[in-house]
Order: structure tokens, then sequence, then C-alpha cells
């Protein structure tokens, strides 16, 4: 990282209280345990804890420096570089745009209901065949995790990826405040965060916080066939690059050869010659994250065999689709990281492709923040899982149980539905109803941590 603890303090406004090294900061940290040499310590206030308890340890760890609020009143670690501010997560932010503003480069915005982290693993993937890039990292997508990312930016940085995060209005506005994007893709708009904004309606205007922040200069690549974002790409002040399967998307994807594992995306463009691309992961919902790699990758001039060259090398992010083999020839579909509706349907579909003729079981969790639509949102899940041909249904949560009643009223065996008390149980159940070569899907808000199931399933095999 190019900037030093003075730098620092001189961009968030701050009292030098005790120097330190002048050197060069090697990056930002929050948790003092992580800390090592060089690193820059940022203690914040949480509801449980108070990073500033950790001063101490974050220097004897190897930090160089740190921030405090202005009322800090314990002993101050001899050497470490001390900037007194009037709120450290303020002064993060502001440490972070001010070393962003350091930079010219394309920086990709990508937010979304669902599919933004596979999105944007595509996208770094395919942008990394010809540029350095830098992407966000687990989920370092709200407003601690964007600054931490932007102050990891580095000299021969070419390109950076950056995911973001809300959950109510004025969020993404923050962040882009923060990220200055160039270019912004929103993926879709599905039902997260309703218990917060709402309506759909509210969902996209939040969402589009995005676009109103593009330059002139930038671009704005959207999902062309979520009719609630067409408000929202009138007379924005850059150009506007749709992606879709309908006949109005500039990227389109015209259709999908081949069956089982090996499928071709056909993919058209005005100017271009028509792309087949083999998709990194597998389902519907992961064309659109695809058409929008693509919309990227040529819209910063990369060649379609970059293109291709990147997606074959493409990093999921963990949990999101994770296909994990067990030893008695069952396979897990590990998508256990957040779950809606619409991204429920997804992984439904997607359980029924990937087994083909196998045998199929769901184990859906609680989806939360879905507002009024709670209800309705977890028995339309239940109906859609009995249609889609499940052996077995397991639901953990109490929500999840309206899952169960929509199950059954869609014409589910009640005997074939499941509600286990705790995750170690959904794992011994699946144990006894699993068989070789069948598929499971685990799916559930993050709250619900339903790769506790697999543990489970891993610790027994073991």
């Amino acid at each position: 990282m190019e900037m030093n603890c003075r730098a620092v303090a001189a961009a968030v406004d701050g009292t030098i209280l005790q120097e330190g090294s002048e050197r060069n900061i090697r990056r930002f940290v929050i948790d003092s345990r992580l800390a090592a040499d060089g690193d820059f310590f940022v203690p914040l206030k949480g509801e449980h804890a108070d990073g500033h308890q950790y001063v101490q340890h974050a220097a004897q760890n190897g930090a160089i420096g740190c921030f405090v609020s202005r009322d800090y009143s314990l002993p101050l670690p001899p050497g470490l570089f001390v900037v007194a501010v009037d709120n450290t997560l303020t002064a993060l932010q502001q440490a972070a745009a001010a070393y962003r503003r350091r930079f010219s480069l394309p920086v990709i915005g990508v937010t979304g209901s669902v599919g933004k982290t596979t999105t944007k693993d595509m996208i770094a993937a395919v942008l990394s065949a010809r540029l350095r890039t830098l992407k966000t990292e687990g989920n370092l997508n709200n407003e601690i995790g964007l600054p931490l990312m932007l102050t990891r930016l580095e000299a021969d940085t070419e390109a950076a990826v950056l995911e973001m995060g809300m959950s109510g209005f004025g969020e993404i506005a923050r962040l882009a405040d923060l990220a200055k994007p160039t270019v912004g893709v929103i993926t879709n708009i599905g039902e997260s965060h309703l218990e917060m904004l709402g309506t759909r309606e509210g969902i996209a205007r939040a969402k589009s916080e995005l676009l109103l922040a593009l330059p002139p200069e930038g671009a704005a690549v959207v999902n062309g066939d979520e009719p609630l974002l067409v408000p929202h790409i009138k007379n924005l002040p850059c150009p506007v690059i749709t992606f879709g399967f309908g006949e109005a998307a500039a990227v389109r994807c015209r259709g999908v050869e081949g069956a089982g594992g090996r499928k071709s995306v056909l993919i058209e463009q005005a100017g271009y010659p028509l792309l087949r691309l083999e998709p990194p992961l597998p389902g519907r919902h992961n064309v659109y994250n695809l058409l929008a790699a693509v919309a990227v990758g040529r819209l910063l001039q990369l060649t379609d065999d970059e293109i291709r060259e990147g997606l074959a090398v493409m990093q999921p992010t963990a949990m999101r689709q994770e296909i994990v083999a067990l030893p008695g020839g069952v396979r897990v579909i590990n998508d256990a990281y957040n779950a809606s509706p619409t991204s429920m349907a997804a992984a439904l579909d997607l359980l029924q492709e990937l087994a083909g003729g196998a045998g199929r079981i769901a184990v859906l969790g609680d989806m939360l923040e879905l507002g009024e639509m709670e209800e309705e949102g977890h028995r339309q899940v239940g109906r859609l899982a009995a249609a889609s041909g499940l052996r077995a249904l397991l639901v953990l949560g109490e929500r999840a149980a309206w899952i169960a009643r929509g199950a059954k009223e869609a014409g589910m065996a009640w005997e074939n539905i499941y509600h286990p008390a705790s995750h170690a149980e959904a794992a011994r159940l699946l144990r006894r109803l699993a068989e070789q070569g069948d598929y499971v899907l685990l799916k559930g808000s993050r709250g619900m941590r339903m790769e506790k199931v697999l543990q489970h399933l891993q610790e027994e095999e073991e």
C-alpha cells in the first residue's frame, strides 16, 4: 500500500497523539488477531466488543499505526503511530476514499439481489486474463468491508471488481461514493431486504443508486430482462448495456446447446461475432452472470479468447453452489451462503439439472428479511420444492415450517417431509435417507448456517 501513517492522519483530519514508523502501511485490519508487521489497526465499537481494548494486542502483533477515538484513555503502546479521530469507522472510510483517489483505473461495482458474488467472481476471472485485478474477498462488501478492499489497491493494480451489498436506502450510494466506480453492474432484483425496503420497486431503487454514481465516461451493465430496472436506466449520463435472454438485450443468450454437465451458451451482441462459451457454473441463473461478465470484458476491450481463457480458471467464492462429493457416493450442493425465494427457485432448478435422473433431496432453511412476504415467500418455495420431484424435503427453522406446509399443499407426501430440530439431526436424517448417486441441496439465509449440516456429514465420515 502506497500510504504511510502520516498521510492517513492528514486524509482523515486526525490528531497525531504519538508518532512512529514512517514506512508505508502494509494493509488496514479491524481484527487485532490478524494484525501483522506493517499493518494499521482500526478499532471498531460493536454490540459486544470495543476494538479499543485490543490496541495493545495489535501493536504486539506488529501493527505500526492505529486510529483511536478522541476519548481514548488507555496507555499508548510505545512506537505505535496513533491518530485520534471522532469516529474510527468514518476515519477508515475517509482514508480508503483518499487512497482510492490516487488511482486511475476501471472500477466495476457489482450489486443485485441474487448472484452478485458469482458475477463478481466471473467478471474478475475474465479481466484477470489480461489485467492485474483486485476483487472483493469473502463478504467484504459493506460499509466496513468495501473500504478495507479499497486499501488493498496496489501500484500495479489495473482493475478492481467490488461487490456492494446493502439492506436499506442510501447504503449503495455511500459505498459508491467511496469506490468511485466507472462501471456499474446490477444482476437482478429479488426479495432480499423486503423487510427494510418494503417492495421490489424499493429494492430496485436502492440498487440503482449505483447507476446514479457513474461518470459520463463510464457504463451501466444491467439485467435487461428485469422490468423493475427500466425506469432507472433512463436518462443516465453514461451508456447502458443490457444483458439477458430477451430480444431487446444488447448482450443476449441466443440459446443453450448440449446436455448434462457439458453445455455451451451462444451469445450475440451487435458488432461482435457469435460467441460460444462453456459456463463455469451450471444453471440458467448463472447464464445471466456469464452474460454480465462478457459485457464487462468486451467493454474493457478484452478479446473473446481472453474472456474464454479467464472463465476457464474462475474460482467461485465458498458456499456458492459448491459441489462436495461424500465418500458414500452422495453429492452435496453447498449453496448455503444466503437465500431468498428467487435464489431458492434457482437452486432447486440447479438441483434438478445436475441430478438428472438421480435422487434429489433438499435441505432448506429459513429465509430472513422478507417483511410482509415472509409467510407467502416460504410457502412459495415449498410449492416449488414439491413440483421439482424431490424424494425428500428437510426444513430447518421456525419459518421453514411454512416451506413444509407449502410443499404438502402442492401435493408432496407428508411422510417425505421432515422438520429436524438441529443441523446435527438433519445430518443424521440425510445419512439414513440419501442413497448412492443422490444429490443433496443445502440452502438457507446466512443466519441459518446451513453449511453446518455438511460439516456434520463430513465429521461422521471421518
